[in-house]
Formats: C-alpha cells, sequence, structure tokens
C-alpha cells in the first residue's frame, strides 16, 4: 500500500477515521488554492478521487466566504 490508497482499506458504509484541526484563515486559503490547482489540473483516472476532490474544494470555499461575510 503506498501513502495514497488509504480509501481502499474501507468500505463506503463502514467505519472511516475522522481527524479534526485548527487552521487559521490563512492555512484555509492555502488548502483551498492546492485543492482548486489539483482539480483544475487533473490528470483523469479515478472518478471518486475526482469527486472527493471537487467536495473538498468547495468545502473550503465555503469556509473562505463565511470568513469574508462575518469579519470583512
Amino acid at each position: 500500500m503506498n501513502n495514497y490508497d488509504y480509501e481502499s482499506d474501507y468500505d463506503e458504509d463502514g467505519d472511516v477515521p475522522f481527524v479534526a484541526l485548527e487552521l487559521d484563515i490563512r492555512d484555509i486559503h492555502t488548502v483551498y488554492k492546492a485543492i482548486a490547482f489539483h482539480y483544475e489540473k487533473w490528470p483523469g483516472g479515478d472518478a471518486y478521487e475526482q469527486e472527493r476532490i471537487h467536495a473538498l474544494r468547495d468545502f473550503f470555499y465555503r469556509m473562505i466566504l463565511e470568513y469574508k461575510f462575518h469579519v470583512e
């Protein structure tokens, strides 16, 4: 198993481990840009992975919008 094959170890309905993070808005923005870049440069392949990247990109973008709405 390489470092990127983690999802094959869990069935879709099983218990998938979760990780909680505390990030400041600068880190959120940096992660968003990295995910967006990866999504735009998608080489093809696993459609499920592409869907997950799309969902993550949207999730991080919503965090940025929420911050701008409440703080700026």
